[in-house]
């Protein structure tokens, strides 16, 4: 049970479970623990994540995130609380699906409670720390026959204080390969097909190969194996159960 969430889960609706390792130069310096549900009468998913990580002062950050998402996979709830030791900060979004509206709240220990209404099309995601559910998007809707899609992501880029209400951005996905391949993750063979991640400005689209995020997506509830940025950041599976009999 998870005393910071929304609501009660039941054991019986966990379909995954897994962790992440996060890396920079091969160091690491974060874990992800987390929990997928999925609610058969709501037809909902529900992805849970616990991130501990050691800042550059040796402070331990505590994460906490609750992301809800409807059938079609778009965000209707989103959670997001940040601890490290008297500090601390919390963003949420709630979806109003009838408006087409998103309710946006930051509260922390160093600045004003904030909230906003943010419009936005039917269609659209929500960034997170949690890298589980980092790539939900996807799930969203079909690739261009081309292999590439834009899609409308919400990013906030508020810390401990709020700087400014969260704005909307156009991302790329390209898919790098027709088939999925084989990746060797601490010893273990696994099949994961390959995106590149890129922000679409114009640079960008004219450039042949523009600076990019590179991801190994699972066939597991849009769960990534690993993610490489070229800055020396990695995002690396550590486990991932399937606990469910068919997604």
């Amino acid at each position: 049970m998870h005393l910071w969430t929304s609501k009660n889960y039941h054991k019986n609706d966990k379909i995954y479970r897994g962790a992440f390792h996060y890396f920079r130069n091969e160091n690491q310096y974060a874990e992800e623990n987390f929990d997928v549900y999925r609610d058969k009468k709501e037809q909902s998913y529900h992805y849970i994540s616990e991130i501990v990580a050691r800042v550059s002062t040796g402070e331990i950050l505590n994460m906490h995130v609750e992301y809800c998402l409807n059938k079609e996979f778009v965000p209707t709830y989103l959670f997001i609380e940040k601890i490290m030791g008297k500090d601390f900060a919390i963003e949420k979004y709630e979806f109003n699906p009838k408006k087409n509206q998103i309710h946006f709240e930051f509260k922390s220990n160093k600045t004003e409670d904030t909230t906003t209404d943010i419009a936005t099309a039917p269609k659209f995601f929500i960034t997170s720390p949690s890298a589980a559910a980092s790539m939900l998007f996807l799930r969203s809707k079909k690739l261009d026959s081309s292999g590439k899609s834009s899609f409308n992501i919400l990013s906030s880029q508020n810390q401990w204080e709020f700087q400014d209400f969260p704005q909307f951005k156009n991302i790329l996905i390209e898919r790098a390969n027709l088939t999925a391949e084989k990746i060797n993750i601490e010893g273990q063979n696994v099949q994961a097909v390959q995106y590149k991640m890129y922000e679409d400005i114009p640079a960008n689209k004219s450039a042949k190969d523009p600076a990019h995020v590179k991801v190994y997506l699972s066939q597991h509830g849009g769960i990534p194996y690993m993610i490489k940025s070229e800055d020396g950041t990695k995002i690396q599976i550590k486990f991932l159960n399937d606990l469910s009999d068919k997604e």
